[in-house]
């Protein structure tokens, strides 16, 4: 397979710390995504914009977009999912937002307490709000390949929601396995349908590693023609409304495989890892990645 330019868009300030039991304060977040960009890092999801009730590690993302670097060339990103999220997003001067509904019904009355079809209706308001706020959607798809709720999911209601979210005007296009069931045959066919509808759209996968089967479809996707995925330093991560779900794949381990496998990201895992070891701290147990713990130690040798 011929090196490709792998974009990672890093998710562990949001997915990642959103079902911590630990709140983590408002300075550490802002020097991990300063240590981020330092390790090369340009796309980077800080907060998601919900009721601080029902995330409450996420009840600092007004402070936290108050605080953000200017940092030329990085994209920062907040995860909205209802048109109150979409106005505090704009007041926080965010200008790339991820809108996202589910392929799931189950799923999308847990997480949002709408009908998909409802979903579709707010979805397309909030893109138009975000455009007029010159705000970039990416648009995504959650539950896209099984819900832990209703099983396999319908791959036709899934093409069905990408032309829906085009239809509406997003930028971007973001596929999420939030359930981690999707397989490496499922994800090369569904990917391949998916780019013929959507043209030159960029699309990202995001990706969780809850049947361990994470890095495997990122290969898949590879593949098919996808170069752009989400990871969360140290594999942390897990939807609060998914039962059993668990983190994303790691950023580390995940660069490592492309960087042996000879694709380019411009992102130094060693720096990642320094977070990585950091959280492990701040939550007082092991992350779910792997690599991070091997790096930098002088009886292992890595290439």
């Amino acid at each position: 397979m011929e090196g490709k330019k792998i974009i990672i868009e890093e998710q562990g300030l949001r997915d990642g710390m959103q079902t911590l039991a630990v709140i983590i304060p408002v300075e550490k977040k802002l020097a991990y995504i300063n240590q981020l960009i330092t390790a090369g890092l340009k796309r980077i999801q800080v907060a998601s914009f919900v009721h601080p009730k029902i995330v409450p590690q996420m009840a600092d993302a007004e402070i936290i977009c108050s605080g953000l670097p200017a940092a030329p060339g990085v994209v920062f990103s907040g995860l909205v999912l209802n048109l109150k999220g979409i106005e505090r997003a704009a007041k926080a001067g965010l200008k790339h937002v991820s809108i996202s509904l589910s392929a799931s019904d189950t799923h999308s009355r847990k997480n949002t307490n709408k009908s998909i079809e409802e979903a579709k209706v707010e979805f397309a308001e909030m893109v138009k709000i975000a455009r007029q706020e010159n705000i970039t959607v990416r648009g995504g798809i959650q539950c896209a390949f099984g819900c832990r709720y209703e099983g396999k999911i319908n791959e036709h209601v899934v093409y069905d929601l990408v032309q829906h979210h085009i239809n509406c005007g997003v930028a971007e296009l973001a596929l999420a396995d939030s359930t981690g069931m999707g397989n490496p045959a499922q994800i090369h066919k569904m990917m391949k349908i998916i780019q013929a509808i959507s043209s030159d759209m960029p699309i990202t996968l995001h990706l969780h590693n809850t049947e361990n089967k994470g890095y495997a479809n990122l290969l898949a996707a590879i593949d098919a023609g996808i170069y752009q995925f989400d990871t969360a330093f140290g594999g942390l991560g897990g939807c609060p409304f998914i039962e059993g779900a668990t983190g994303n794949i790691a950023t580390e381990d995940t660069v490592h495989m492309l960087h042996q496998m000879g694709h380019s990201t411009d992102i130094d895992i060693h720096k990642v890892a320094l977070v990585s070891r950091d959280m492990e701290k701040q939550i007082g147990a092991p992350l779910p990645g792997l690599v991070y713990s091997l790096l930098d130690r002088a009886d292992i040798k890595m290439i």
